[in-house]
């Protein structure tokens, strides 16, 4: 099994996910929602709802044991946290960036991934539905989202995104 950095989007994970500790992080995916729109590109953005940070982000999660692929935590997050099917999806990228964070408590190592998915031209907030883990959507030029990102890992994340975006995919 490859490292769970070098673990392409459809290499077979075997329920490898991580234990938690800092020799054996936890696997965990951020998802981020670009939506093509004439002449460029937004993204969809959702708020955590306080007791969860409060912050701006996409979409993340744990990928789980009965996670087949990465490909497969991403569609089932995505699902999960805004009730938006595989069919909904026209493609899933890899940032091809990670990094190691432990929880707030210090009690639990994690190693986030970083993706994003292509959702449909015209998919806007009242499209989703949204899980108990957020409060808020909002559609949002990259700018805008830089401007709120919490985490400078998230500034770093949207701008390779921008990137690849703008020069085609």
């Amino acid at each position: 099994m490859p490292s769970l950095d070098a673990i392409s989007l459809d290499h077979p994970l075997g329920g490898v996910v991580g234990s938690g500790t800092t020799a054996d992080p936890r696997l965990i995916i951020e998802l981020w929602l670009a939506v093509p729109r004439e002449g460029g590109w937004d993204l969809l953005m959702c708020r955590r709802v306080p007791q969860r940070g409060g912050f701006w982000q996409g979409v993340s999660g744990r990928v789980e044991t009965t996670d087949v692929t990465l490909r497969s935590a991403a569609l089932r997050e995505l699902e999960e946290e805004l009730g938006l099917a595989a069919t909904d999806v026209s493609t899933v990228l890899d940032l091809e960036q990670s990094y190691d964070f432990a929880s707030m408590s210090g009690a639990h190592f994690y190693r986030k991934r970083c993706f994003a998915v292509v959702l449909p031209k015209g998919t806007t907030p009242a499209s989703v539905t949204l899980s108990e883990e957020h409060d808020d959507c909002r559609m949002m030029t990259f700018e805008q989202a830089i401007d709120l990102a919490r985490f400078p890992e998230y500034v770093t994340e949207l701008e390779s995104l921008e990137t690849l975006l703008y020069a085609g995919i």
